[in-house]
């Protein structure tokens, strides 16, 4: 039989040498292809292809860019402080750390020995082995790091300005670009000792405009005496500075002092989308996670960057990273931060109350099963011991104010508070209340509180004055939004100018969010002035809402429908579940 495999011809002596070379040549391609690869995959840290970046972007999306964080999360982003001196910086180019900080100072600083070469050191010292051009040589030269200058002097910023532009023409910087001043006078400082703001300011648009601006405030903190925290004028006065720069704008801000002052940074973050914070610690600082945890809690996670130390740091970072914990609400902020509807779409918040439940709210299993905004009918009743206090009226059939949030507060789901106040006795009690309760560590919901008024245009007997109404809130408990109203009495022709005009004027001086309460079938009448209600400040929003009571839902819908096309950002819906899921059918086939 013969085989069916086919026997190779001899190939000689002369056919084996050029096998073998081939076999050599291909063995030397293989393993030269191998060294390749091996080091293209591992490449060391700062020799990988720097992807192209404004000195004027934002920080969060170049350190996405280059991998080393996976999301925009202030909290990921790792500091490296006081890389000064040579051997300092030395260290900081071969740490983990994200973002170089450095103090920039003049030589001689003060003395007879000044001059005009700005070099690295942080007061008191005014000397260094390292001048400003060294520094910044070796750091472009070597990493991809993100870079944080701190002047220390209003002299320094002039001469380390041409640097900077003098180097950006030979090559491209590549990274975010973040430059530092202390501009104003903050908490217990005895003596000014802020840098110029409008000459720094002024020089940084003139030499070199295209960087993050990092503001802040000259402060002083001791454990050993009382200490005073940002004040709301302190905010309001940097808020007139930078509410009209071109530039983003952080506010390093001391950790330690934030949360006292929370309503003021939590109003200034709400004025523009160009603003962030840095928490920064004082060396012998005590920072308590709690009190990290609350600002989180309370703001976007590209919103804050934290410059703290361990190990504080990673307790936080522990803590907050943990899904399942409960979480520390400020009672005034933004809903969008507390419930983080789908597409920040104002119209995907449910709101219930407004069906009149039979059941009593202790027993709602929507506490337990849903999430959304709770509307309470609050009017005062007599206690079993004889005193008025504040109940609320509808879905809980008379349940104290005080039982009604302490109910809420037990369940993890996130649920906001909507206080509407139907008589005028009922507003302080209801105020004193929240106050107690907040004292007690025991309010971590938002909390709305609405009211009819009467005020200008829409005086009307029998409603509060919008002036006490006002004066109430921000004497006995100021942490709330702020939800006026106007008299049904004052709308029956829709929402006309004057009607517009004169709650803004009420309204032009509260620092708290605010959101102007609409009414769904006065609004097909008239709108168009309710427009303006948006303009004034990003701290105002809208609410539109709508009961069985006042019609269907096809005679509110015109309302609806106006306000819907005119903007979907910073309008909420207070409207029965059956008319909210209609309205979003509408919305999502019209």
């Amino acid at each position: 039989m013969v085989s069916s495999r086919r026997r190779c011809p001899s190939i000689g002596a002369t056919g084996a040498a050029v096998v073998g070379v081939c076999v050599v040549a291909v063995i030397s391609t293989c393993i030269a292809l191998a060294v390749c690869l091996t080091v293209n995959r591992n490449p060391p840290q700062d020799s990988a292809p720097k992807p192209a970046f404004e000195t004027d972007g934002n920080l969060l999306e170049y350190l996405l860019n280059l991998g080393s964080i996976d999301r925009k999360d202030g909290l990921l982003v790792t500091w490296y402080h006081s890389a000064n001196k040579k051997s300092e910086l030395a260290a900081a180019l071969k740490s983990e750390a994200m973002v170089l900080e450095a103090d920039v100072n003049i030589e001689g600083h003060n003395t007879r020995n000044e001059t005009n070469k700005p070099i690295m050191a942080h007061p008191p010292a005014i000397y260094s082995d390292n001048s400003f051009q060294e520094w910044l040589d070796v750091v472009l030269n070597s990493s991809s790091k993100g870079v944080k200058l701190d002047f220390k002097s209003i002299k320094a910023v002039s001469p380390s300005l041409d640097i900077l532009l003098k180097k950006s023409s030979e090559v491209k910087l590549n990274r975010p670009l973040w430059l530092n001043a202390d501009i104003l006078m903050g908490p217990n400082v005895p003596i000014n000792t802020a840098v110029n703001a409008s000459l720094f300011l002024s020089l940084i648009q003139e030499r070199y405009p295209n960087c993050t601006l990092s503001l802040g405030w000259t402060t002083l903190y001791s454990f050993l005496f009382p200490n005073k925290t940002y004040t709301q004028k302190m905010i309001h006065e940097m808020h007139s500075i930078t509410g009209t720069l071109p530039q983003r704008v952080t506010f390093p801000v001391r950790a330690v002092m934030v949360r006292l002052a929370w309503p003021h940074f939590s109003w200034l973050l709400a004025q523009s989308d160009r603003y962030s914070l840095t928490l920064w610690q004082g060396k012998t600082d005590p920072i308590r996670v709690e009190d990290l945890l609350f600002i989180r809690d309370n703001s976007r996670a590209e919103q804050i960057y934290y410059d703290i130390y361990d190990p504080v740091l990673s307790q936080f970072k522990e803590a907050a990273l943990n899904s399942t914990r409960k979480r520390l609400y400020y009672p005034g902020g933004n809903l969008l931060d507390y419930f983080h509807p789908a597409d920040s779409d104002e119209l995907r918040i449910e709101w219930y109350g407004m069906d009149h439940y039979e059941n009593r709210l202790e027993t709602l299993p929507i506490l337990k099963d849903k999430r959304g905004m709770l509307a309470l009918d609050i009017a005062l009743q007599n206690s079993t011991t004889g005193k008025l206090i504040p109940v609320a009226l509808s879905p809980s059939a008379g349940l104290p104010l005080q039982q009604c949030l302490l109910t809420v507060s037990k369940h993890l789901n996130p649920w906001g508070i909507y206080l509407n106040i139907t008589e005028p006795g009922a507003l302080r009690p209801t105020l004193e209340h929240l106050s107690k309760l907040y004292a007690q560590n025991l309010l971590w919901n938002p909390i709305w509180i609405s009211m009819a008024l009467s005020f200008g245009s829409f005086e009307a007997p029998g409603y509060m004055q919008g002036e006490e109404f006002l004066t109430a809130i921000n004497s006995i408990f100021p942490y709330v939004t702020v939800a006026p109203g106007w008299p049904r009495e004052a709308i029956t022709a829709g929402y006309t100018d004057p009607l517009i005009d004169d709650m803004l004027t009420l309204c032009k001086d509260l620092w708290q969010q605010v959101s102007f309460q609409l009414e769904a079938v006065p609004l097909s009448r008239s709108w168009l002035a309710t427009t303006k209600l948006l303009e004034i400040s990003p701290s105002y929003t809208i609410t539109v809402q709508h009961s069985y009571s006042e019609g269907s839902y096809c005679d509110g819908f015109p309302g609806l429908r106006s306000i819907r096309t005119h903007t979907q950002k910073r309008v909420y819906y207070k409207i029965p579940r059956q008319c909210r899921n209609a309205l979003m059918v509408d919305v999502l086939t019209s």
